[in-house]
């Protein structure tokens, strides 16, 4: 196995929960096989999984070289701190929200790191996603400005589904919001989950002491498998971080997903949570509930699960019909994208 395999095997792995005992042997085995370290660690570093692969070596009780280790520490240290200053400004903001009566989800890894990870340094970000209604969306945006945050990156264009990115430096963190009016991108092929519908079923949880809302657990599971693989289904370089988001919530809701709901309204992702199985074993509960693991070679799990391949027959079709038509509706998508922003400069 290549130093690079080795490191992709490792850092999927460390997506499983420290209760998965058939997924901790197999990273135990993995993590001491390691032969480039600065390899793992500087690939770790871009998945957002250093501060879990430096949790889940302590967990198996694998002792890393002093220099990982230094490095490893000193960047869960910074997401430690990056976590408490996020959790501060972004509490501010769902105030901002709730005294102008403006209703507002967490999306991804703002709201999974308080409800499925052990703690919330251990799931880094890049930026917060908050989700409200398109009649809310400037109201909402000049409330987020009006705390100190500025333009952050290009502006998206006209008609996408979330406002120019805003960012403020606090205490040496760099915070990002993007406002969003739908959960997701359009992508080709693929029903939309609209707001309405996923409000409609929204969940409320605590967030660092305080009630927020967020997407029910079946609307979460294909919000963040969507976003990761399907939206980005033509990139095979999606972070890792997305993984550990499917894995640990997926493990964490077993028995209260509705899972013929799951089935009916997400077949793609229970055949994507299938093949996942093959990469980070799923513990006997999921299993139980999902596995009907297609064949297939290692090398080919990414593309298996953007497309939700179960079988050599969906395997040919959705390399023959699927992603195709995927490309050239993107290109499609991209052109017109391009033409009304051209259109509105």
């Amino acid at each position: 196995m290549t130093a690079l395999a080795t490191s992709s095997s490792v850092l999927a792995l460390c997506a499983a929960g420290p209760g998965n005992h058939a997924a901790g042997e197999r990273l135990r085995r993995a993590l001491e096989a390691v032969r480039d370290w600065d390899l793992l660690v500087r690939d770790a570093e871009w998945h957002g999984l250093d501060a879990l692969l430096l949790e889940r070596a302590r967990d198996h009780a694998v002792e890393l070289p002093s220099e990982a280790a230094t490095r490893l520490r000193s960047r869960a240290m910074q997401h430690a701190h990056a976590a408490s200053v996020r959790a501060a400004a972004v509490t501010g903001v769902l105030d901002a929200f709730d005294a102008a009566r403006i209703p507002v989800l967490l999306l991804k890894g703002a709201a999974l790191a308080h409800l499925v990870y052990p703690a919330p340094r251990l799931r880094p970000m890049r930026d917060v996603d908050l989700l409200v209604a398109p009649q809310d969306a400037d109201r909402a945006w000049t409330l987020v400005r009006e705390r100190g945050f500025s333009l952050f990156g290009l502006h998206p264009g006209a008609g996408h589904h979330h406002l120019h990115a805003l960012a403020a430096a606090i205490d040496g963190v760099t915070i990002t919001i993007e406002i969003h009016t739908t959960p997701l991108a359009p992508a080709p092929l693929v029903a939309p989950l609209q707001y309405a519908d996923a409000v409609s079923r929204a969940r409320s949880f605590s967030y660092d002491g305080r009630e927020a809302r967020t997407l029910a657990p079946e609307d979460m599971l294909w919000h963040v498998y969507a976003h990761a693989f399907v939206v980005d289904s033509l990139h095979s370089d999606a972070r890792l971080i997305a993984l550990a988001d499917l894995v640990l919530a997926t493990e964490a809701w077993a028995a209260e997903l509705d899972w013929p709901r799951l089935r009916s309204r997400y077949p793609r992702l229970v055949r994507a949570l299938a093949r996942i199985g093959g990469v980070v074993p799923w513990s006997p509960r999921v299993a139980d509930r999902v596995y009907s693991f297609a064949p297939g070679a290692a090398d080919d799990w990414r593309f298996d699960v953007s497309y939700g391949v179960d079988g050599p027959v969906r395997r040919v079709w959705s390399r023959l019909v699927v992603h195709p038509a995927t490309v050239t509706l993107w290109a499609v998508d991209v052109a017109r994208r391009r033409y009304l922003w051209h259109g509105h400069t």
